[in-house]
């Protein structure tokens, strides 16, 4: 053995001879104190590798071994893979080898020859004289000549999993270095346990907080009464809390003032209940408003059933609810739309009856203001604020009768956007004055000239009144007054004035009728965003 050993760094006395009265109570302090070095410096290892490293320097220095590894054996059985080789194992081995030159472990060693009798037959073995063995079968290339040989199983759960080789002692190994060795074996499993085991926290650690990290939630964790003992990065930077602030009831600092109380009282009843979903507004730190989360929570319990703590999640629904809320609104709107639709339809269709004639004159009147109604339904369905455009409102219901815009036709006046209940009026009476037109007035005759004009003349800040003008001239004819008042006369100078508040002015002129609408509008509808931006 070599004259001087050192452990933990420091020289020690040469171990007296067996026999002597001292020995083994030396031994014993010196492998005590090897056992105390793997536990204590095992918490500072980085990787398995250095911790394998530390318990072969210890292993080589209370045997006097000249090299030594640290070898697991493969879920398959079959094959051994190196942990860690000790520096005096990496010094041993020459250049030969490029692995072994390069400080790579080798990997998938069949499990035979001498080192795999521990393995296989679960027990110590010490070899003095390899050259001799029986189970020989070579060296791996660059591998030190092997004068003698010491190896040791590691056991976890009663079987064995690794082993630690020890090589070359100077004198050869005996009973004292295995029995240090096997010493020394329990203290390198629980080292190396426990590095695995902080290895494996540490990696569920990460992902857990990488996972958390990656969601859109707000995360938190809290007793039974709602005081909070953790929450997330999320949490942090939506409402500017900081986690600190955030423990025990702090959390309510960035609940709306109005949900406080309903918050502490879900707490109250969440334990009894096994649950906690509720709704509630926390405040958006940049933005300054307060937005609309869900929030859940379910329960930790130990193993005896108690509640120990509970783990929750807010999820913002702020957008959520607006969109069911608006939903709420156009369903309320469809009702009365669909309501207002049916009326106008039965109105029409009693004054088309009550107007007499041909039944076939009668479907065509009916059916063509039923057209001009849906025209209307499907501008204002095609728009997202629900409003129609008076321009196109007008240019259609003359493009349904084949009239466009030339020197005849003039058509003009700023951009109007009109209620859909208003549109629907307004365009019925564009179609009573364009079928007018087309049978009797400027529309049928080739000398005749229609002007549609209108303007916005503002009475206040929020209220204004829109003129549209329809003036027909050139018309070959005298001015006759209508027999009977018809469906178009009566929505004209009566419907209009009773629904929409409207001042109108109809008359029939030689040359050509002239109408006049003045509507009262607010002054949003008379200053629309631009045509092109709706759809």
């Amino acid at each position: 053995m070599n004259d001087l050993a050192t452990l933990n760094g420091q020289a020690v006395p040469p171990t007296p001879q067996p026999g002597s009265s001292g020995a083994a109570g030396l031994r014993d302090a010196h492998v005590l104190a090897g056992i105390n070095r793997i536990l204590q410096e095992a918490l500072s290892a980085s990787t398995e590798e250095e911790l394998g490293k530390l318990c072969l320097t210890v292993a080589e220095d209370l045997t006097g071994a000249e090299f030594s590894f640290f070898g697991e054996r493969r879920t398959s059985h079959d094959r051994l893979d190196h942990i860690a080789i000790s520096e005096r194992g990496w010094a041993s081995y020459h250049a030969g080898d490029p692995d072994f030159s390069r400080n790579e472990l080798p990997d998938e060693l069949q499990i035979h020859g001498i080192f795999g009798q521990v393995i296989l037959q679960d027990r110590s073995v010490i070899v003095n004289d390899p050259a001799s063995h029986p189970s020989r079968v070579g060296l791996p290339d660059g591998h030190p000549v092997l004068h003698n040989f010491l190896g040791v199983p590691l056991r976890r759960d009663g079987e064995t999993f690794a082993m630690v080789a020890l090589g070359n002692h100077p004198t050869g190994f005996t009973e004292r270095e295995r029995a240090i060795a096997e010493e020394l074996a329990p203290a390198i499993v629980q080292a190396l346990l426990r590095k695995r085991a902080e290895v494996a926290l540490c990696e569920s650690q990460r992902r857990l907080s990488t996972l958390i990290g990656g969601i859109p939630q707000l995360v938190w964790t809290a007793t039974q009464d709602g005081q909070w003992t953790w929450a997330s990065p999320q949490w942090v930077a939506l409402t500017g809390l900081s986690v600190e602030k955030s423990l025990g009831h702090g959390w309510l600092a960035a609940v709306h003032p109005d949900d406080r109380d309903a918050a502490l009282r879900f707490w109250t009843e969440a334990g009894r209940r096994g649950d906690l979903a509720m709704e509630g507004r926390i405040r958006h730190q940049q933005t300054g408003r307060y937005r609309w989360f869900k929030t859940v929570a379910t329960p930790v319990h130990d193993d005896h059933g108690r509640i120990v703590e509970w783990f929750g999640t807010s999820t913002d629904i702020d957008n959520l609810r607006r969109l069911r809320e608006r939903q709420e609104t156009l369903v309320a709107e469809l009702q009365h739309r669909v309501r207002n639709i049916l009326t106008v339809v039965r109105s029409i269709f009693t004054r088309t009856v009550e107007s007499g004639g041909p039944i076939d004159e009668i479907a065509d009147h009916f059916r063509g203001r039923l057209d001009a109604l849906a025209r209307t339904q499907v501008v204002a369905t095609q728009t997202r604020s629900g409003r129609v455009d008076l321009e196109n409102l007008i240019r259609d219901e003359l493009l349904g009768v084949g009239a466009i815009e030339d020197e005849r036709l003039s058509i003009g006046g700023p951009d109007v956007a009109l209620p859909a209940d208003t549109a629907e009026s307004i365009g019925l009476a564009m179609h009573e004055l364009t079928t007018n037109a087309l049978k009797y007035g400027a529309l049928r005759h080739p000398g005749g000239r229609l002007s549609i004009a209108w303007h916005v003349e503002h009475a206040s800040e929020s209220k204004c009144e829109l003129i549209v003008k329809w003036d027909e001239t050139g018309v070959p004819a005298m001015p006759v007054l209508p027999v009977r008042q018809g469906f178009g006369t009566e929505l004209i100078r009566e419907a209009l004035p009773y629904g929409l508040g409207a001042r109108t002015r109809l008359e029939f002129r030689g040359g050509g009728v002239l109408c006049v609408i003045s509507l009262p509008l607010n002054a949003e509808d008379a200053d629309p965003p631009n045509r092109s931006n709706e759809g």
